[in-house]
């Protein structure tokens, strides 16, 4: 598990303004909509990391990872990922995990939930 989490760790930093990657492959996810859990939310830093891997390995192996400007914490998430063509389901989705936006990877472009 810390070699995982180094990895991430150091993925991170070579993209600082955010990434969304699949960890069995360890390769860049380019598209789809990406939504949040809510059970790895507010997770900054690299003591979080541990339990967002954790999360992503029972779920979709998939994390993700975002510099929040407001406050200047790199920020780290268990996503799941939609296809484009799938938007109500991911608007779903994250209602039920009390997101406030999702990321529509593929145009690179927020989407606000209400």
């Amino acid at each position: 598990m810390e070699k995982l989490i180094d990895r991430v760790w150091e993925y991170s930093l070579n993209n600082p303004e955010g990434f969304t990657l699949n960890l069995e492959t360890m390769r860049a996810v380019k598209f789809g909509i990406i939504v949040a859990y809510y059970e790895t939310q507010d997770s900054f830093g690299k003591e979080a990391l541990e339990n967002v891997i954790n999360h992503a390995m029972k779920h979709n192996k998939m994390i993700g990872g975002w510099l929040n400007n407001e406050n200047d914490f790199y920020y780290f998430d268990s996503v799941n990922v939609f296809k484009n063509s799938e938007l109500k389901k991911a608007i779903e989705f994250a209602k039920q995990n009390k997101q406030l936006a999702i990321f529509d990877l593929t145009n690179l472009k927020e989407i606000k939930i209400r």
